[in-house]
């Protein structure tokens, strides 16, 4: 360790009661101060999930549970915050490091507004307290990217690309970028890089292999919209935006087709369950079918509230965009069928107060990231179950949970549905974002279209 740098490092305290209380450990010239980090209410940690943060710590996120990488990503931030601090300083003390790390948020918002990677981690933090825990760990999985390209570069990659370069004394310095550094030319390298080492290996002895090109996009996507909130609030000129024709584009990922066509529904519907795990999965998906493609998310979080018995429909509005269009939330109604009711009634709550879940996975004591894993693990069982029954009915497509939402869009534009009601169905804003959930039409309506041409 170079001794004439502080460094960070993750560090706990142990209760009496065999818990963890995690700390950030801050070291310079042999001494050391410990700093609290604040940890959602409810959640509780173990020597042993310490070691498995101290993993994620190192840059390995290995096989460590959601959970943990769920914590860990809530934690970064303030890691992020604690480096940035002693890179900043003009001459380090614990006094002076203090005064900043306890600053409160305005202020630290505006401790260095032009830093990208600051503004990953500001943004992540902010849609975490809202609840937005997925939005949240995407815009971290950005940041984490940005942070290994930014760290794998050279002393000449660096030059060449207009970066500034790193203190020489610096063992393992503070990975910074800034808005200006973010050329259309470092765009178009790092998406290379992508291609190459985007995907970071599962083991310490493992190798990074190349990202999908939507994955690359979603990320890109991601820095983007934050060119254009610093433009909007006026921290970066529009002159310094690299996206846009003539300067960087991001791609494009491929639209895999992932809607079955009818004869398949048909057979999912048909086919009879054990008794359990199988024929929750089955009604689940069903369930998501025959309501507008509801997301699981959606369904799980639906309450007794959100049904209209009187006019046998479902009114809800979306759980991925209520906090993001307040002032225009799209409300979606969706048919209760037979099969619906039946689906409510077999794995219904108990709890049929208006305001109570109507299916008893989620409880209002779990905090957004318990939700969270909660669903994604019911999503990973329906997956499992699903994939088994079509094997036993011979479907070959995709029957993966999303797959009954593009299944419901792409059979109702069979039907020959207006892309306007179906847009309307699926609560997309525009149609632009329908046209891309729809599969290609199959062979007998693709020759029923083009007779017309005789």
């Amino acid at each position: 360790m170079d001794i004439s740098k502080a460094e960070v490092r993750l560090a706990f305290v142990e209760t009496k009661a065999g818990k963890v209380s995690l700390r950030l450990r801050v070291i310079y010239k042999r001494d050391s101060r410990r700093y609290a980090i604040p940890i959602k209410e409810g959640v509780f940690l173990t020597r042993d999930d310490f070691e498995k943060l101290s993993r994620c710590f190192g840059g390995n996120y290995g096989k460590s549970a959601e959970r943990i990488r769920l914590i860990y990503d809530s934690i970064l931030p303030y890691i992020n915050k604690a480096r940035a601090i002693i890179d900043h300083l003009p001459s380090f003390s614990f006094d002076a490091f203090s005064e900043k790390f306890h600053q409160q948020e305005q202020e630290v918002e505006n401790f260095d507004k032009t830093d990208l990677l600051l503004a990953i981690s500001r943004k992540a933090e902010a849609m975490r307290k809202q609840g937005r825990v997925g939005n949240a760990s995407a815009y971290e999985a950005a940041g984490r990217s940005l942070a290994r390209y930014i760290s794998s570069l050279s002393k000449d990659d660096r030059q060449d690309l207009g970066l500034a370069p790193l203190p020489k004394k610096a063992v393992s310095p503070v990975i910074t970028l800034t808005y200006k550094e973010v050329t259309s030319e470092l765009l178009a390298d790092y998406e290379g890089w992508m291609k190459r080492y985007g995907k970071s290996p599962q083991s310490p002895l493992g190798k990074p292999s190349p990202a999908s090109s939507t994955t690359i996009g979603i990320y890109l996507r991601h820095v983007r919209s934050l060119f254009n909130d610093a433009i909007d609030e006026g921290i970066i000129a529009k002159d310094v935006y690299p996206f846009g024709k003539k300067r960087y584009v991001i791609p494009a990922g491929k639209n895999t087709k992932k809607a079955l066509d009818k004869a398949d529904i048909d057979k999912i519907m048909a086919y009879e369950c054990a008794p359990g795990m199988e024929q929750r999965s089955r009604d689940l998906w069903v369930f998501s079918y025959y309501s507008n493609g509801m997301n699981f998310a959606d369904i799980l979080h639906l309450r007794w509230k959100d049904i209209d018995k009187k006019n046998n429909k479902i009114v809800f509005i979306r759980k991925k965009t209520a906090r993001t269009r307040k002032a225009d939330q799209l409300k979606i109604q969706a048919r209760l069928f037979d099969e619906s009711w039946a689906i409510i009634k077999r794995w219904k709550n108990t709890d049929t107060k208006v305001d109570a879940f109507v299916f008893p996975f989620l409880e209002e004591a779990m905090d957004p990231i318990r939700q969270r894993a909660v669903i994604r693990q019911i999503i990973k069982i329906t997956n499992k179950h699903m994939a088994n029954i079509a094997q036993e009915v011979g479907v070959e497509g995709d029957v993966k949970t999303y797959a009954a939402r593009h299944s419901f869009a792409t059979i109702l534009l069979r039907s020959e549905a207006p892309i306007a009601f179906i847009s309307q169905s699926l609560g997309h804003a525009n149609i632009a974002t329908t046209e891309a959930y729809l599969g290609s039409f199959d062979d007998e309506q693709t020759k029923k279209y083009l007779d017309n041409l005789l």
